[in-house]
């Protein structure tokens, strides 16, 4: 079998591994997870204990949603080996309406690479119906760029779609955001930043939900993000980017 076929091959079941615990955040949430033992160089006990307190900083209840975590798959921890993650889904008490939020921040940034919505959804039976480049708007810092996703199975009768607004956060304090894993190509380049992991935050909704309702919670997630972009781009005392291993 050609070298590459082994490779897509190698993908496509870490895929269909990690895509449940991602896909099933738009009906239950999963709870904060921490994996203190895990290490990688570059980065001191510090610096990954200041991105998972600012991850656990995200409130349980934004905009009058209530927030409710439950505990992770072991598929997810297994490939992803997390330094933290959470999953929440967000319901409206009174009409049921609901949102998801999820964030997680692995130690290698490598842990990252090939599992985000176009490669998890497709391998766990979702169809991707398209994608836009777009922006969040902040209140400060900027706006957030992001890709949003639309994906949806079932036949007809009973078809389930769901828009996912994706983003990556990297320990780059001249960049820290991006929109694809391109964002990550740059921080596998150096053993010390690749050393310092990434984190990437999806905020999954309904894509029935009413535009103006879905921007407004888009908003109200992105404000809340500061903490996390400022503890991931905080790498003070690093070699200089770009610098060799």
């Amino acid at each position: 079998m050609p070298k590459g076929a082994r490779v897509e091959s190698s993908r496509n079941k870490r895929g269909r591994l990690i895509a449940a615990p991602l896909t099933a955040v738009v009906l239950a949430a999963m709870a904060a997870y921490s994996l203190g033992s895990i290490k990688s160089v570059g980065a001191s006990d510090a610096y990954f204990r200041q991105v998972s307190q600012a991850i656990d900083a995200l409130p349980m209840q934004i905009e009058g949603y209530i927030g409710r975590d439950r505990p992770p798959l072991p598929a997810a921890i297994e490939m992803l080996r997390p330094n933290r993650l959470i999953q929440r889904e967000y319901a409206d008490p009174v009409t049921g309406e609901s949102f998801s939020v999820l964030i997680v921040h692995c130690g290698d940034v490598r842990d990252m690479m090939g599992h985000y919505p176009p490669i998890c959804y497709p391998s766990n039976g979702w169809e991707m119906d398209g994608t836009e480049a777009e922006e969040i708007p902040r209140s400060e810092g900027g706006p957030i760029p992001i890709t949003r996703y639309r994906v949806s199975r079932g036949d007809d009768s009973m078809r389930r779609s769901k828009t996912i607004a994706n983003t990556f956060v990297v320990p780059r304090a001249d960049r820290p955001l991006g929109r694809d894993d391109r964002a990550l190509d740059g921080v596998t380049r150096t053993r010390w930043s690749s050393g310092l992991g990434a984190a990437q935050v999806q905020i999954i909704t309904d894509s029935s939900m009413d535009p103006a309702t879905r921007a407004r919670i888009e908003r109200s997630v992105a404000d809340r993000l500061a903490g996390l972009i400022e503890a991931v781009s905080d790498t003070d005392g690093s070699p200089e980017q770009g610098e060799g291993p």
